[in-house]
Formats: structure tokens, C-alpha cells, sequence
């Protein structure tokens, strides 16, 4: 098996090649081991063995899989059907998760949170951790990695970021995020941290100072509450206290922990990476353009991820400009700042290169279809991208998406024009910078934009 960096080195026709039958292969481990993927592939005519032809009908939505069990339990609380619930999730995954266990836990849990946990106990000799979306629609997408999982995703973020923007564990990392979410991106950051033992060569700050769990995230964002009484209780009390604590004392101490973070490894003299919301990051810009600006050493970056998903004084453009001028290199110097594009479905994120273009991992295998979910020819086309990630994705289910994000992908399709090789230089898959269009926004805001 091929170490994840190889695949940069590889002819791409032949990694085409590599990963189709890759796909087929995975293809054929999980219908045996998924009851709700071979139950969906079926029905579309594919069996066990799987033709060129037919890679589109491998699509599951990302959207909506893992929501599933909003329909199956007819609430968006889990937690008020933890059985029914442990059932829904044990036959979306392609390990065996035994359902009998369901005997140890409570007919109902007061939070989503608890009964998470709870999961996490029961199963905790399988290594579960399970994430989430950033929920804002109240409505979470729900996914489990295990112990070998957790290390395949990891190592697939943090191969591909040192190849984008050469992070490594030399490199100090400020996340502008909570310690403990289960929010993807966040969750993404402290797993790879841990697992890679990054905290054991340089530092790794968190400087959100609270708990991002999924009911205050629900709460907070006021789009779907719990049902009668709770639920007023939620709306006219909790509600507002949660967006006064944020808005009068979190946010103030998040920008001030950010700042001394930044201060205390601009000392150590490493290099580092200050990642954030795009948001979060442009109240601790506003914070130091007042005092003047900060020097960070060399080879440190600034990194944003989720996007705007709220409406905001400022645009992305604004906002990174006014990052580069609050934060400079050595004798004033600018620092690179570039986004990253990803969802809690996937177990891959797309880094902005130097050309504004966001590079797709070449173990990932990338498409765009038409609104007839029909894939589109050609090594430059526009449409909803759709992908299937066979090394990447690990034993806990088949990550083979359509997702509801519309880009123009460039030497994707299977399609490789060298002419039109990004002018960065990586012969990678690209989308085109600023043709990213999250159809979903009004259902789902990115991790960075709601943390």
C-alpha cells in the first residue's frame, strides 16, 4: 500500500487508474458490510462488482445520509430515542456494532451531548468518536470514526496541509477554536494534533474559552429548539443569555487569549499557524490594527476555514487583507493567509495554494455533476461536486458523496489537461478560486463560522 504523499508523485492518468480500482474494491467491502449502502446501491441496480458506467449510482448525499435518522425517528433529537437511534447509526456503518448493547443506556437523555457520550462509553473498547456538523439548522449530521479510522483521517489532513503550507510539527499551532467540540473542523484539529503527538515538540493552543457542545451550538444560532415547555424555556431565556454571554464575555476573552497565545510564541521564536473562523479572526485583526500590528517570526501563516455564513460587515476579501496588515513577518513582511475548504462528511480538506486555488488530495477521486446527477466530461466544468475517497476514508463507511456544493473543478472528471496544471504548480485536482457556492448555507453553516 502506497503512503498517502506518494500520490503526488504519480503520473495522473495512472492515479486515475489507481483509484478507480481502489473504488471498486471498497465498493465491494462495504456492500457486503453496510446495510444502508447496499441497500441504497441496490436499488439503483448495482451489485457487489461495480462497472465504469456506474460509479455515479456509488453517490450517497452528504447532506442528508447522516441526517438519516431525523426521518427514521421523526425528531431531530436523538436523544429522546436512544435506542431506535443506536439502530439507525449501528446500519449506516460498515464495522459491527453490537446493537444489544442498547440494553445499558437510558430511555432518555436530557441533551444530544449526553447521549453521545454515552455511545462513546458503551462502545469504548471499538475506540468511537463521534462528530459533528455544525448543526445551526438543529438538524446534526452524525458520524463515528474508530481508532483506525481516526488515524487514517488524521494522517490524510495533516499530509496534505504539510504539502499545501508546510506545517509540521515544528511549527507552533493557535487554533481560534474550543479544546472540546465535536464540531468537525475543531475535532479534526485536536485529533490530529494528539495522534501525530504534536504537543510534545511545540505548542497548541486553543483559545476559545468554553465548551462548543451540540445543543448550545443549536441554542445559540436560535433556529430549532426542543419542543414544548423546554423548548419556550430555550427561546425566551437560554437563548438570549447564550448570545449575551458570547457577545459581551466570550468574545472579548477569545480575543484576548488569542493575543497573548500569539505574543508567547512570537517569543519562543517558531513558526506558527493561526487558524480560525473567518469571523473570529477579523475581531482579533480589528484588535490589533488598534495597538499597531504584531511581528510573528518566519514562516509562520494565517489559515481560515467555514466562510461567512451570517451576514457581516466585512467580505472575505476585506477581512484577510485586514489579517495581513494586523500580522506581519520579520521587518514587515507579509504572511501568507489562504482558506480551506472541508466538511464533516469528508476525510480530506482542499488547501488554498498561492494562487488562490483550493487543491483536492490526490487519493480522492473528484467529479462534478449536473442537477440530473449526470457526471460531467472535460477537465474544466462547473457543477455540484461529488467524490469518492477509497484510502482516505477508513473501514467505518463508504465515503462516496454528492454534496451540495456547486465549483469549477479543473483536471478532475478523470480528465487531466497539463495545459491547465493550476500556476502554482501542483498537477492536482483544483477548484477555481471564488467559484465555490455552498448551496446548503441557509441549512448549514461551516464549523469556523458558528464556533
Amino acid at each position: 500500500m502506497l503512503a498517502l504523499n506518494d500520490f503526488y508523485a504519480i503520473q495522473p492518468a495512472l492515479r486515475d487508474e489507481m483509484l478507480l480500482d481502489a473504488i471498486r474494491e471498497r465498493h465491494a467491502w462495504h456492500y457486503a458490510c453496510n446495510c444502508a449502502y447496499r441497500a441504497t446501491v441496490s436499488a439503483r441496480g448495482v451489485g457487489a462488482s461495480v462497472r465504469p458506467e456506474q460509479l455515479p449510482r456509488l453517490l450517497r448525499i452528504s447532506a442528508i445520509t447522516f441526517k438519516g435518522y431525523v426521518e427514521q425517528l421523526g425528531t431531530p433529537f436523538p436523544q429522546d430515542q436512544p435506542r431506535p437511534f443506536l439502530e439507525w447509526l449501528a446500519a449506516q456503518l460498515s464495522i459491527e456494532l453490537p446493537v444489544e448493547r442498547a440494553v445499558h443506556l437510558r430511555p432518555r437523555y436530557p441533551t444530544l451531548e449526553r447521549l453521545l457520550r454515552a455511545i462513546e462509553t458503551l462502545y469504548a473498547d471499538l475506540g468511537l468518536e463521534i462528530v459533528t456538523s455544525s448543526g445551526t439548522s438543529g438538524r446534526f449530521t452524525i458520524l463515528v470514526r474508530d481508532k483506525a479510522a481516526i488515524q487514517v483521517a488524521t494522517h490524510a489532513y495533516f499530509t496534505a496541509i504539510a504539502r499545501a503550507w508546510g506545517i509540521c510539527p515544528g511549527h507552533d499551532l493557535v487554533f481560534v477554536m474550543p479544546a472540546r467540540t465535536r464540531v468537525a473542523m475543531a475535532h479534526i484539529a485536536h485529533l490530529g494534533t494528539r495522534v501525530l503527538e504534536w504537543t510534545t515538540h511545540n505548542t497548541v493552543a486553543y483559545t476559545m474559552p468554553f465548551e462548543a457542545d451540540p445543543d448550545t451550538i443549536r441554542v445559540r444560532t436560535g433556529r430549532t429548539f426542543r419542543p414544548g415547555m423546554q423548548g419556550l424555556w430555550e427561546q425566551r431565556v437560554l437563548q438570549r443569555a447564550l448570545v449575551w454571554a458570547y457577545e459581551s464575555l466570550a468574545e472579548d476573552r477569545f480575543i484576548g487569549m488569542t493575543i497573548q497565545t500569539l505574543e508567547r510564541c512570537a517569543a519562543a521564536g517558531h513558526p506558527l499557524m493561526l487558524l480560525g473562523g473567518l469571523v473570529q479572526l477579523d475581531a482579533v485583526a480589528q484588535r490589533l490594527l488598534v495597538r499597531g500590528g504584531m511581528e510573528l517570526p518566519a514562516g509562520s501563516r494565517i489559515a481560515t476555514g467555514g466562510g461567512l455564513k451570517q451576514t457581516y460587515p466585512r467580505t472575505p476579501d476585506q477581512i484577510c487583507a485586514n489579517l495581513g496588515r494586523a500580522l506581519r513577518g520579520p521587518g514587515g513582511a507579509s504572511l501568507p493567509v489562504a482558506d480551506v475548504y472541508g466538511m464533516a462528511e469528508a476525510n480530506w480538506a482542499a488547501f488554498q495554494c498561492p494562487a488562490g486555488n483550493y487543491h483536492v488530495s490526490p487519493w480522492v477521486y473528484v467529479a462534478v455533476t449536473d442537477d440530473d446527477d449526470c457526471l460531467l466530461q472535460g477537465s474544466d466544468a462547473t457543477g455540484l461536486l461529488a467524490f469518492w475517497d477509497p484510502l482516505g476514508g477508513g473501514d467505518m463507511y463508504p465515503p462516496f458523496f454528492q454534496t451540495t456544493d456547486r465549483v469549477r473543478l479543473v483536471n478532475g472528471n478523470g480528465h487531466f489537461d497539463p495545459a491547465r496544471v493550476c500556476p502554482c504548480g501542483e498537477a492536482t485536482p483544483y477548484f477555481v478560486h471564488h467559484t465555490i457556492q455552498r448551496v446548503d448555507l441557509m441549512e448549514e453553516a461551516g464549523c469556523g463560522a458558528t464556533l
